[in-house]
């Protein structure tokens, strides 16, 4: 039995090219489009008043004058239907007693309705609006005395937010994608591989031919390797294509330590599974919850330290670490040492895993009826 035979056989099979193929591109279309919706030019805020007092006009200028752009405009009481159709983000609705309150220094309450189309964007600006009103209560900006000097006015430009770099934030998500699909592809054919054997009674075969347990596993780890090597590859440069830029040998490190990684975990769920029905199910529980650990999709920051400290012997989730780190500021990031504690990660975690599945491999390499 030769890796070739056995990358034969398992591109016989048409599953291999849409994991190989069809999937990467899938993963980088709807990533682009579903993540291209965090850029800020998109977010569309409406403002509506229902202060009628004659210095309305002035104090919700202030409020105005904090989030000055394209992306807020004054909206009319038919604000709902805007917020139903996506048009807007969010209204914040300014109350009847406003003005009243701020120059009597009492306490008011500006309402925020989100949209339930593109919720993320919404809840994103809500925790940054309210943060920020947090940040400013006790301080000057709505002290009365201090508000009867100022004066709003278009003219005057807000501070513009720029990155270090000219950075488009929706690439941000590219390294999650790229190994998202290098874990996947490992994984949805690693998990079965070696059960399938079992299952078509192809063991017994190798057994009779007298193949090493060894052999097998490392020519079935080879495969799987391949695969979900080739499969971050291309994600990759599917988006290089789309202006994705990183330097070349660090993705080609970490791609690599990762497909290392899946590649023995989904060899020892296949190892230890008795039926093509649990590998699947194992082989999914894993999927999602990598996925959850990868921090594309979760606030990683919100989990209590144990969670923390968890992660951190994740591989998928330090590597998207290492890649945003280099993509937010390569210059003041210690890229050697956060590859050498991925690559201890990985390789430590994939020997444990190798060693279990050629234990396991072992007894079921033995002739029936050994132990009786």
């Amino acid at each position: 039995m030769k890796v070739f035979f056995e990358l034969r056989r398992i591109f016989n099979r048409p599953s291999t090219y849409i994991i190989l193929f069809v999937i990467p591109i899938l993963f980088v279309i709807l990533g682009s489009v579903f993540f291209n919706s965090f850029g800020a030019t998109n977010l569309k805020i409406g403002v509506y008043s229902e202060d009628r007092s004659p210095l309305s006009k002035f104090t919700v200028g202030i409020v105005m004058s904090l989030f000055q752009g394209g992306t807020i405009k004054y909206v009319d009481a038919n604000f709902h239907e805007k917020l139903k159709n996506g048009e807007l983000n969010a209204v914040i609705i300014i109350p009847s007693n406003f003005t009243t309150a701020l120059f009597g220094a009492k306490q008011t309450e500006i309402r925020y309705i989100p949209s339930p189309v593109d919720t993320q964007l919404s809840a994103a600006a809500y925790l940054v609006f309210r943060k920020l009103f947090d940040d400013l209560s006790g301080g000057p900006f709505f002290n009365p005395k201090v508000l009867q000097q100022m004066y709003t006015s278009s003219s005057v430009p807000a501070p513009r937010l720029v990155t270090e770099k000219e950075l488009d934030f929706s690439q941000i998500f590219a390294p999650s994608l790229i190994l998202i699909i290098t874990m996947f592809a490992a994984l949805m054919i690693g998990s079965g591989i070696i059960v399938y054997d079992n299952e078509q009674g192809l063991l017994q075969y190798y057994i009779l031919g007298r193949i090493s347990p060894i052999v097998y596993y490392f020519i079935k780890f080879i495969v799987v390797f391949l695969i979900s090597f080739a499969a971050g590859i291309v994600s990759f440069v599917i988006f290089l294509m789309n202006g994705f830029s990183i330097d070349f040998f660090v993705i080609l490190t970490i791609v690599t330590l990762n497909a290392i990684f899946h590649s023995a975990l989904g060899l020892l769920i296949s190892s230890v599974s008795e039926s093509s029905m649990l590998s699947n199910f194992l082989g999914t529980i894993l999927s999602m919850f990598l996925l959850l650990a990868s921090g594309a999709i979760t606030s990683i920051s919100l989990l209590p330290d144990f969670g923390k400290k968890l992660l951190s012997f994740v591989p998928i989730y330090n590597s998207v670490y290492t890649l945003r780190s280099v993509q937010l500021f390569f210059e003041h990031v210690n890229l050697r040492e956060l590859l050498i504690q991925n690559a201890i990660i990985s390789i430590l975690s994939s020997t444990v895993f190798v060693i279990i599945s050629l234990i396991v491999l072992r007894t079921k390499f033995l002739p029936k009826g050994y132990y009786s």
